[in-house]
């Protein structure tokens, strides 16, 4: 690790620290909520540490730490496109004026804190080496392997305990919530990949054959696994990363080739794994019990109705919603109103874009899509994984809400800045 971990030679940085931090939220991401803190705290103080660091002041005192303290807000006005992600803060922030349920409330607005809080780390980020950069992807890759061997002996031994809980729709035990989880393995195969691509390698040759292993096995497990939002999140991203690579090569019969060979590994990981054909049966009865409107206790159906009851609670609030603190108060109203029998199992909203038009109103769904666009709209001549990140982001947030929890804010967060910054 040193040897991606030491951007100086003589004494521990700021860059040091964050790299370390950066490596330490990646490895707890998918198993710790306390590391992670701890990880993104680290980033902080390494952010705050190279303003200091560009001070040359002989000694740290409270005058200099303020000092710092200003040119790191100056820093993070300046660049735009990090600031205006403050509003995925401020909208839910504002709706607490007319949120009645201020304990749901803030626990949103908590959620919401790294919005402001990680793109002001990245507008002070130190500069770190290509090497570096890549180390913490590498990180990645090597974490959800060895975590994916740990849930594949987990199922070898509880094998058929685990596919009858699949035939009612629970999913294969992971750390943390499976479909997090999922997503952070297709973010370690698009990143491993990538790696590979480079021929990234820490220390030794033999790494890279190790490392195209490791990608095989991740490919086969997260369709093991049979996750659907990190499977379509995973092959959008591959399909945009193709549809990129086309455009700029016109190899269109290699492209051709390529889709056919998706094709055949998504089929033959159908044919393959017991788990995906026991996920495809639960689907395809939940989806009939939805059609004759009995579908009641079943996750599918259950997601449908919280679409329909949330575009419904929109409709009754077009401009601001009814507050983000009130959200499941009046879902639970709509649903009692109109889908009783859902009334003991209702959801939120399952979709990023429902969720922020019920609970903030088209004016807060407008807002929270310039913030993001600005960043996406910045990055045009960054490094391509943004573009394919956003594309797995985007996805994820098409049948999740996938920004009103802490593991999905860290995973998005996380990874988008990690992208933007990175501009190789």
């Amino acid at each position: 690790m040193s040897a991606f971990l030491l951007h100086s030679q003589g004494r521990f940085t700021a860059a040091h620290l964050a790299v370390f931090s950066a490596c330490v939220v990646v490895i707890s991401m998918p198993i710790s909520p306390f590391l992670l803190s701890v990880g993104m705290w680290g980033l902080v103080f390494s952010a705050l540490w190279h303003r200091v660091e560009e001070m040359a002041a002989s000694k740290v005192s409270v005058r200099v730490l303020m000092q710092a303290l200003k040119q790191s807000f100056r820093m993070f006005v300046e660049r735009w496109p990090l600031a205006v992600l403050s509003l995925l803060l401020l909208i839910p922030l504002a709706s607490g004026l007319w949120s009645e349920d201020q304990v749901f409330w803030l626990e949103r607005v908590r959620v919401r804190i790294p919005f402001v809080v990680m793109p002001w780390v990245f507008a002070n980020w130190p500069p770190l080496s290509q090497r570096q950069y890549d180390g913490v992807l590498y990180a990645l890759v090597w974490t959800m392997t060895l975590l994916g061997i740990g849930v594949c002996i987990n199922y070898a031994l509880h094998e058929e305990q685990i596919l009858e809980a699949i035939e009612h729709g629970k999913p294969i035990p992971v750390p943390r919530h499976h479909i997090r989880f999922s997503l952070m393995v297709a973010t370690a195969i698009i990143t491993g990949a990538w790696l590979w691509m480079r021929g990234f390698v820490l220390y030794y040759a033999w790494e890279r054959p190790l490392l195209a292993l490791a990608l095989v096995f991740l490919v086969g497990f997260i369709h093991f696994l049979s996750v659907r939002s990190g499977l379509a999140a995973l092959y959008a991203g591959i399909l945009f990363a193709l549809a990129h690579w086309t455009w700029r090569k016109r190899r269109w019969k290699t492209s051709l080739a390529v889709l056919a060979g998706i094709a055949l590994l998504a089929w033959s990981a159908f044919l393959m794994f017991p788990s995906m054909q026991e996920k495809w049966s639960y689907v395809a009865h939940d989806w009939q019990q939805y059609q004759h409107e009995d579908g009641a206790n079943y996750s599918d159906s259950e997601r449908w109705v919280s679409l329909q009851a949330g575009w419904m609670l929109w409709k009754t609030n077009p401009w601001f919603g009814v507050g983000t603190g009130d959200l499941p108060r009046e879902m639970a109203r709509i649903v009692a109103m109109c889908f009783p029998e859902h009334m003991q199992t209702f959801k939120l909203p399952h979709n990023q874009f429902v969720y922020v038009l019920a609970s903030n109103g088209l004016l807060g769904l407008l807002g929270s899509l310039l913030a993001w666009l600005g960043l996406v709209w910045s990055a045009q001549h960054r490094h391509w994984l943004f573009g394919v990140f956003q594309v797995m982001l985007l996805m994820s947030c098409m049948v999740e809400y996938t920004l009103e929890t802490s593991a999905g804010v860290a995973w998005s967060l996380f990874y988008s800045l990690w992208f933007w910054v990175d501009a190789r």
